[in-house]
């Protein structure tokens, strides 16, 4: 699904030797003890150069053109163009085939050219996400979260939300609907076959359907759900199994053990002064992540120009670090496995009864974290919530549902809802009982909606073995996938952007998904495939209402199309719970001990940011978009944490053996600070054998099976597992040293001037010192290229307002800025997928990130300080800073980039020759060049599909062109165009020039961020959202002493560590510039 295909398969060879020059000059250790921050341990231990390694030189800047990417040279063309004139005439003699629009009339607000919103749903998971999908001329080309719903929006008033923030996941989706691997047509007993014959092999499916077994992925739609009601009482002996390989079963059950009925639990974190995340990522990984992104992120502005200060407090304890982990105030690195020591812990010390293993209280850290954190809690009552994550035993879980209720929570900040279905089985269980009867030959037809489960079932099932016992299987799939090739029957899926559906947010509430598309590759959803079976001979739409009137649904169907969801229909809310009347009580034989083995290490599976569980393998957006923590990208690993690695002899890059149960896999050991010692995380969704041309086949597979090793019993946390190096190299495509700000800026500052400069490029203060200092961060020195023996740096330009060598710019309109907060920034990728949806930026494939050649117009950042055992990280987005005094600007000899006459960076493509001196003379190294025609592939009869999904309003660049961040100036032009119409129309007061209300034209990377952390707006009207944050006292430039004065503010770091904590004094002596 790429302009290039992932270049690489698993062997031996897949690595460079990088090293450097002799007389390079190195970075020198940095010492945990001052403060220095950080981007990878090989710079921590001094192992990293800021010169260019000369093999990566040689990768990056090839000494000639290489013709197999583009071998058209002087004689060809002649050749080429000979033949094409003398075949002119013939193509002349044809009229070049149209298709109509299907319009007779066409409606007053479409304009041709111009984009329409229209709103839709997406379920991953069993969770639905509320959508808006932007399409021009009747196809889909961006998807961004619908801010008008009301689990979205978070109980703002209607109106006041203009972004709601959206998951990669969902982002990326909209790659599969035009992707040309996608399965065009069914498959029967392997060979090719036509939807037509599968209608007529149906009524012999329907006469079998008394003794048929369906296994579902899961789904929230209630439509599916009346539908299957119907279907299982038709049809007494019919079973309907589900199965999800990342699930929250372990909440449902665990509320069950708490409550006798299971539910879900929403905390309100806009409500929180204390948050505890016990192995849960909050913010990417939870069904709720936008809306708590979204509120906990209320609480962290700290933004006195906005008259907002109130802070909360993230407590984490996580064995591999996540996003919420990265974002604590105070994070515990243990174990997953001691989860449920820690809660008892907890709940022990606050006055709840039973006590954790003796020895688990007797480490210092833990002792004391537990303590400190009992104590805040108690002084929050009403003020604090504490969430388990989905790895945690339901055990873990209801000691949690005690602890809330211990402190005041239900009602308060966290509320209650009946979980759907409340009588289905976990999943795990489900699958293992259909495998049963599949081995036993109970079952004659298995019909599976979605999923891969000979991919991703437990290994200990073989579940591929079982299915070959059915008599006939038949298979509903976007992808002909490892089940598929297993299957009697492959059925096409039709696209949710192709399909009438339905989905429940995790709230509940019913939100509505409508075709934007006529079905590229026919197929059918998986409500029109129930409904054939059933017999029913409406359309997805009339099922869809039919189900909604049974519910009771009185709403309008129109207006809920239009508003995408239903409003009223939330899950019931429960109230007067005994929230520990079913905790569970457990004695120290059953808690077992806490001590580890010799050589036993835990095993934990962690969702993957290229491919979620494997589903997203073949979408190279997600591929490519490098992880949130480890900057790798293409392919999974085995996180290890750097005493672990020195401990076991593994090495980083070198391939290790995992052994679980007897089973054993090979996958690349990356060592990342903060994994728990004795911990080791391995990410799914890697080795495919047939996902698709980039997601990995049978003979070039992308990543690592993990799964060969997840078991029923180890389904979340393995334990006893042992692990030991294989002694071959294994170099992953990770960016984590690639544009380094510090590099090339003046050859002559040595490293540890270079080293001097990351405090000033990452700010931070602690929210006690900030309240005591509002102008904290403002006054600290510029301290890069300072005299430490002057008494005061007045002289720079910075501080008196000097004058540059170069002519300012006069601004008489529009002056259009940024500012990233970086205290409400998660590091979710949100905005680098919709950067590059929005922009169409390409993909080069797993070789060319390896060679410095990543494309992506927004990078993060991402930089730890402290010791690689407990680090802290800051997240920080780096774009195009458009200058006021560019560099870039100052070096074009063909005036490719420009100045506009408001403040814009521009780029124009078609003058641009590839000098690269702008991207040589950027200090902020934002510049990307395309070395390659990345967007040849493109242009393939098989793939023309894929220029559907081009932003028409973004030109595609070829090889030889420099592009970068545009501010997404097409979106602004729009918005002036449209302001003025209505301004002339009289639909809007105003005069043409000063139209544009604030917040109107939001940025692709603004609309995409779930916590706001971008504003972008008119710096010129000083009442703006922007021009506040601009001159807010937490505001600052990067590099200011090069006086290039950017359009792009940064917003610090704030920290709100509890004074009791031992760490929060050294957190208080590390704040600001060091």
């Amino acid at each position: 699904m790429s302009a290039k295909e992932p270049d690489h398969a698993h062997d031996d060879h897949d690595h460079h030797h990088h090293g450097h020059d002799d007389h390079d000059e190195v970075i020198q250790p940095i010492a945990p003890t001052e403060h220095g921050y950080w981007r990878s341990l090989k710079e921590l231990e001094g192992k990293a150069s800021y010169q260019l390694d000369p093999v990566a030189a040689r990768n990056e800047f090839a000494t000639a053109p290489d013709r197999t990417i583009d071998p058209m040279h002087r004689r060809s063309f002649f050749q080429l163009m000979g033949a094409s004139m003398a075949l002119a005439g013939v193509g002349a003699c044809r009229y070049e085939k149209e298709e109509i629009v299907p319009l007779a009339r066409r409606p007053e607000d479409q304009v041709p050219g111009q984009t329409q919103q229209y709103s839709t749903a997406f379920d991953l998971g069993g969770v639905g996400h509320a959508l808006v999908a932007t399409t021009f001329e009747g196809r889909p080309i961006h998807l961004d979260g619908n801010p008008e719903h009301p689990f979205a929006s978070g109980g703002a008033v209607p109106g006041t939300v203009r972004h709601a923030g959206v998951t990669t996941f969902a982002q990326a989706s909209i790659l599969h609907c035009y992707d040309p691997d996608r399965s065009q047509n069914p498959m029967n007993a392997g060979k090719g076959a036509s939807m037509e014959a599968f209608k007529n092999a149906l009524p012999e499916i329907r006469k079998n359907l008394a003794g048929t077994r369906v296994l579902a992925e899961a789904s929230s739609s209630p439509t599916l759900a009346a539908l299957r009601d119907r279907l299982v009482q038709m049809n007494p002996g019919l079973v309907w199994h589900e199965y999800e390989p990342i699930s929250w079963d372990n909440e449902r059950e665990g509320t069950r053990k708490a409550f006798g009925q299971p539910m879900r639990a929403i905390a309100r974190l806009d409500k929180c002064e204390t948050i505890v995340t016990i192995d849960c990522d909050l913010f990417v990984e939870h069904p709720a992540a936008m809306k708590y992104s979204r509120d906990y992120a209320r609480s962290r502005r700290m933004n006195g120009s906005l008259g907002i200060g109130k802070m909360n407090r993230l407590w984490s304890v996580e064995s591999t670090f996540s996003n919420t982990g990265a974002m604590a105030d105070h994070r515990l690195g243990l174990r997953s496995e001691l989860g449920l020591p820690l809660a008892m812990a907890l709940d022990a010390a606050l006055g709840g009864g039973g006590t954790p293993p003796a020895e688990f209280l007797k480490e210092k850290k833990v002792a004391e974290f537990v303590k400190v954190l009992a104590d805040e809690l108690r002084a929050n009552r009403g003020k604090a919530v504490v969430v388990a994550g989905r790895r945690q035993s339901p055990d873990v879980h209801a000691v949690v549902a005690k602890i809330n209720a211990a402190i005041g929570a239900p009602g308060a900040t966290l509320d209650y809802y009946f979980a759907p279905d409340a009588n289905r089985r976990p999943h795990v269980e489900s699958i293992k009982e259909l495998t049963a009867a599949l081995a036993g030959g109970r079952v004659q037809q298995l019909i599976i909606l979605g999923g891969n489960p000979v991919y991703d079932a437990p290994a200990d099932l073989d579940f591929a073995a079982a299915l070959a016992q059915a008599k006939t299987s038949i298979h509903l799939h976007e992808y002909q996938n490892e089940t598929s090739l297993k299957s009697t029957w492959h059925v096409p899926k039709s696209h949710f952007l192709e399909a009438w559906g339905d989905a429940r947010t995790w709230d509940g509430t019913i939100t509505i998904a409508q075709p934007l598309i006529a079905p590229l590759y026919g197929g059918l959803s998986s409500i029109e495939l129930v409904g054939m079976l059933l017999g029913e001979a409406k359309v997805g739409d009339a099922l869809i209402q039919e189900a909604h009137a049974a519910l009771g649904v009185t709403a309008s169907w129109r207006q809920s199309v239009h508003d995408g969801f239903v409003p009223n229909t939330a899950l019931p809310a429960a109230t007067n719970l005994a929230a520990n009347a079913g905790a569970p009580q457990l004695s120290q034989s059953q808690l077992g001990s806490t001590k580890r083995a010799q050589g036993d290490v835990e095993v934990v599976f962690a969702v993957s940011p290229f491919s979620y569980d494997g589903r997203f393998a073949n979408n190279a957006w997600l591929q490519e978009t490098p992880d949130f923590l480890t900057k790798v990208t293409w392919d999974n690993y085995a996180l290890v944490g750097p005493e672990t690695a020195a401990a076991l002899k593994l090495e980083n890059d070198t391939m290790i053996r995992v052994k679980i149960e007897g089973r054993s896999i090979e996958v690349p050991c990356h060592t990342i600070p903060g994994q728990a010692r004795y911990s080791i995380g391995l990410v799914l969704g890697g080795g495919r054998t047939a996902a698709g041309r980039v997601g990995g086949t049978a003979d070039r597979t992308v990543g690592f099976d993990t799964n060969k090793v997840r078991t029923t019993a180890g389904f979340d946390i393995a334990l006893k597992a042992t692990v030991e190096p294989v002694g071959r190299k294994f170099e992953l495509a990770s960016v984590q040293e690639h544009w380094d700000i510090r590099a090339g800026i003046v050859p002559s500052v040595n490293s540890e001037g270079l080293q001097q400069r990351l405090p000033e490029l990452i700010r931070e203060v602690t929210g006690k010192t900030l309240a005591e200092n509002k102008q904290y961060v403002a006054e600290k020195p510029d301290t890069f290229f300072t005299d430490p023996r002057r008494a005061s740096n007045t002289d720079l330009p910075t501080r008196q307002g000097g004058q540059s060598l170069f002519k300012e710019h006069d601004y008489l309109g529009h002056r259009w800025g940024m500012t990233i907060d970086l205290n409400t920034c998660t590091g979710c990728n949100s905005c680098m997928v919709a950067c590059q949806s929005e922009n169409n930026v390409p993909v080069v494939g797993k070789q060319e990130v390896k060679n410095n050649r990543e494309m992506h117009w927004i990078r993060i950042d991402r930089y730890f300080k402290g010791g690689p055992e407990e680090p802290e990280v800051v997240h920080q987005p780096i774009a195009c800073q458009h200058c006021e005094l560019a560099p870039c600007e100052q070096v074009c000899p063909v005036g490719a980039t420009t100045h506009s006459d408001e403040g814009l960076n521009d780029m124009a493509y078609n003058r641009c020759i590839g000098t690269r001196y702008c991207a040589n003379n950027c200090p902020y190294k934002v510049r990307k060049f395309n070395f390659l025609d990345w967007n040849k592939e493109w242009r393939d009869a098989r793939n023309r599909v894929r220029q559907l999904l081009f932003n028409p309003d973004v030109t595609v660049r070829m090889r030889g062109v420099m592009e970068k961040c545009t501010f997404c100036v097409q979106r602004i032009q729009n918005g002036k165009i449209r302001a003025k119409a209505q301004v002339r129309s009289g639909m809007r007061p105003g005069t043409v020039l000063g139209a544009i209300p604030d917040g109107e034209i939001q940025t692709a990377c603004q609309d995409a961020c779930p916590t706001e952390a971008i504003t972008f707006g008119d710096l010129s009207d000083t009442t703006s959202r922007v021009a506040k944050l601009f001159d807010d006292n937490r505001a600052y430039s990067l590099l200011p002493e090069l006086y290039t004065k950017p359009r792009n503010r940064f917003l610090s770091r704030v920290r709100n560590p509890n004074p009791a904590m031992p760490s929060a004094a050294s957190a208080a002596s590390k704040e600001g510039h060091h």
